[in-house]
C-alpha cells in the first residue's frame, strides 16, 4: 500500500506540474484546474514537509528530518461567490505521516500491544525507527485573496486514519532487515488546523495537528506541526 501511494503521489506532482501552465489571474497561483464550471472550479493540491514533534514523553527524540508529512487532495471544489474574492472549498484526497526517531540506538517496539523504547540488537548500522501513518482526508478551506500575488487559506482538515505501522530498518554486517508491525492504535479520527500562504506562486502551509497521534494507553503521547510546500 505504501509504495503504491508514493507513486500516485508522483504521478500528482506530475499532473500538477502540467496543469499549472492553464491557471489564469482570477485563481490562486497553486491551484491545480482539473474543470472549470459557472460556479466554481474542480482542482487538485501537493503538500509536502517535515513533521515537527511536541509533547513527546522523555527519551523520545523525533528528527525533523526524519520525519515527512505528505498530502494529496486528489479532488477539491472551489466554490466563488461572482463578483468576490473569497472561495469556500471541500476536497478529498490522502495523507502519509512518519515520526522517525534521531539515529542512535533506540528503536520503536510493540510489547503487550503499547508502543515503547527498545533497543537495536548488537553491532548494527544504518538505524531507522518511525512511526507512520496513512489516513483518507477532507479539507475544508476559506480562501482570501488579497492580490494578484497574494491570498492566503485557513479551515480544519478531518482525517480518517485507515492504517498505521512501525518501521524499523537496520543494517547487521552484510544484510539489511526491515520489520513492520501493524495494529499501533492509531486514532480513527483527528483534525488538523492548516494555514497556507500563496505570495507569487509559492505555496507555504503550515498544519497543527491538536490530537494525539496514537490512543491513550498504546503509546508514546504527543502532537505535531508540520510546514513545508504546496501547490
Amino acid at each position: 500500500m505504501k509504495k503504491k501511494f508514493l507513486l500516485l503521489v508522483l504521478l500528482a506532482a506530475s499532473v500538477s506540474i502540467y496543469a499549472n501552465t492553464g491557471i489564469d489571474d482570477d485563481e490562486s497561483k497553486t491551484d491545480v484546474v482539473l474543470k472549470k464550471t459557472s460556479h466554481g472550479d474542480f482542482c487538485m493540491h501537493l503538500g509536502v514537509g517535515v513533521n515537527l514533534v511536541s509533547g513527546a514523553p522523555d527519551g523520545y527524540e523525533f528528527a525533523p528530518f526524519k520525519s515527512w508529512d505528505i498530502q494529496w487532495t486528489v479532488l477539491q471544489y472551489d466554490y466563488k461567490p461572482k463578483g468576490a474574492s473569497q472561495k469556500y472549498s471541500i476536497g478529498l484526497g490522502l495523507n502519509w505521516s512518519n515520526y522517525g526517531l534521531k539515529e542512535n540506538n533506540t528503536m520503536l517496539q510493540k510489547t503487550n500491544n503499547v508502543i515503547e523504547l527498545g533497543k537495536f540488537p548488537e553491532n548494527t548500522g544504518s538505524r531507522w525507527s518511525s512511526i507512520r501513518t496513512l489516513s483518507i482526508n477532507v479539507p475544508l478551506l476559506f480562501t482570501q485573496k488579497v492580490s494578484k500575488d497574494f491570498s492566503f487559506s485557513v479551515g480544519p482538515i478531518v482525517h480518517f486514519n485507515v492504517d498505521g505501522w512501525l518501521n524499523n530498518k537496520y543494517d547487521q554486517g552484510d544484510q539489511s532487515y526491515k520489520i513492520s508491525t501493524k495494529k499501533i492504535g492509531q486514532r480513527a479520527v483527528t483534525v488538523d488546523v492548516m494555514g497556507i500562504l500563496d505570495i507569487y506562486g509559492i505555496g507555504i502551509f503550515c498544519k497543527y495537528t491538536p490530537m494525539k497521534v496514537l490512543k491513550n494507553g498504546r503509546g508514546p503521547q504527543f502532537n505535531s506541526f508540520s510546514v513545508g510546500l504546496y501547490l
